[in-house]
């Protein structure tokens, strides 16, 4: 799937505007929507660095917590195409990140198995030492160590199960902690967080400014 905006009935020009618009040459109007199209992906990578919707709202975060930026490379290929001389379109050179882009534009569910998962993240490295999300879930869940040399036990602290545990003790221990069973397949919910596009006023004025540098 691939992102696009069209202007159209929504974005109504005046009567008078429409005529303007219809009487430019092919070219001009090819390459007047081409502008449009420019300016809207600019808009775009503006509300990524900003994390910010088209409506100017916070990025939902992520649900894991991470506050890494979000989206930083989806409009990296991201082209102005002209349809028919009178239809532009924002779409993604690459389909694949069209369609990530889409996910992230629209939200939704995503099912995800074990196959699915290693190829796009790789085998993980289970001797390398635990992340920092895992102690934390340890920790979270009343992960004990022995208090000094006797038999009591004590809660372990973050640091001390990033620096005990491996990648893979952390996961095992966590399953068994939480009575988890290894699912054969998993769903991911993603929430909305509209980038691309823009207000039907705001498209109209763009198409205005435009028509009036054409004709000047």
């Amino acid at each position: 799937m691939s992102l696009a905006i069209t202007p159209n009935s929504q974005n109504a020009l005046t009567v008078k505007q429409q005529f303007a618009m219809l009487a430019l040459p092919a070219k001009k109007r090819v390459a007047l929507l081409k502008k449009l199209g420019r300016s809207q992906r600019a808009k775009s990578r503006l509300r990524i660095r900003q994390q910010k919707t088209v409506t100017g709202q916070k990025f939902t975060p992520r649900a894991n917590g991470k506050k890494n930026k979000m989206l930083k490379r989806i409009t990296r290929r991201l082209e102005p195409y002209v349809k028919n001389t009178n239809r532009l379109e924002l779409k993604h050179q690459s389909s694949q990140a069209g369609r990530v882009a889409a996910f992230q534009q629209e939200g939704g569910t995503e099912k995800f198995t074990a196959e699915k998962a290693k190829k796009l993240n790789g085998t993980p490295d289970y001797q390398s030492p635990c992340t920092r999300r895992q102690a934390k879930a340890l920790a979270r869940e009343g992960y004990k160590v022995r208090k000094g040399k006797g038999k009591r036990y004590r809660r372990a602290t973050i640091t001390e199960i990033m620096e005990r545990m491996t990648l893979g003790q952390a996961g095992l221990v966590l399953r068994l902690m939480r009575d988890i069973r290894e699912k054969p397949s998993w769903s991911i919910q993603v929430s909305p967080r509209p980038f691309l596009g823009d207000t039907p006023a705001n498209v109209q004025d763009e198409i205005v400014t435009l028509l009036n540098q054409s004709r000047g």
